[in-house]
């Protein structure tokens, strides 16, 4: 398994920041009015979930989306400031902390972009060492256990789905690898593999990409 560890891949952070980001404390957004104000202003979100809009004032915008923050901001400016448009565009994303403890090359405390998920934590690290699962990863938020990663799902399948966002204070917990089978022979992808509970023969037939097709068309 120590084959797939995300040593050499560099962090994939910079991901374009979607309509359903949740805004938090440390965004920064760029803040341009034009018509009968015109004005551009950058504004950050304070600890308290407010920023303040030019020539309107503070406005709360705790658990907002992307998407729903613009909204708001038009409306307030609409409403305040007649022939007024704006635009609102993210300038500064936010830092997060997370942990990462159990099996890693580098454990330890790592600030990341607020739109890391939890592959980018792991490339930051510089991944899983020899001793530790990639399909039973761990992520652990206000001391319980919120999504389990199965990092064969990506790096086997391209299958990005349980690769979730992590959230400031969040734990990546890396358990010892307890369960390997190396399989050779006429396998697409022999290999040594890791393997969960409850999995069967056909699984692991699976994840070694099936059996060569070595049967050539005769004639008859």
């Amino acid at each position: 398994s120590s084959n797939f560890s995300p040593t050499t891949a560099a962090p994939g952070d910079t991901a374009p920041v979607t309509g359903s980001y949740i805004v938090g404390s440390g965004d920064q957004f760029l803040i341009e009015y034009f018509g009968n104000v015109t004005t551009k202003q950058t504004v950050q979100i304070s600890r308290e979930g407010v920023i303040n809009l030019p020539e309107i004032g503070p406005l709360t915008v705790t658990g907002l989306s992307f998407d729903e923050l613009k909204n708001l901001i038009v409306n307030k400016v609409q409403s305040n400031l007649i022939g007024t448009e704006v635009s609102t565009t993210l300038s500064e994303l936010r830092s997060i902390d997370v942990y990462i403890v159990g099996q890693s090359y580098k454990p330890g405390a790592y600030t990341i972009s607020a739109m890391s998920s939890i592959t980018n934590a792991l490339f930051a690290s510089g991944g899983v060492n020899e001793s530790g699962s990639l399909r039973n990863i761990e992520i652990k938020r206000n001391g319980s256990t919120v999504h389990e990663y199965d990092f064969y799902q990506l790096i086997l399948k391209g299958d990005t789905s349980s690769d979730i966002r992590l959230m400031n204070g969040d734990t990546i917990f890396i358990p010892f690898l307890e369960n390997v089978v190396r399989l050779n022979g006429e396998f697409r992808k022999p290999g040594l593999y890791e393997f969960k509970d409850k999995e069967t023969v056909g699984d692991l037939l699976d994840l070694a990409g099936g059996i060569k097709n070595n049967f050539s068309a005769g004639t008859q």
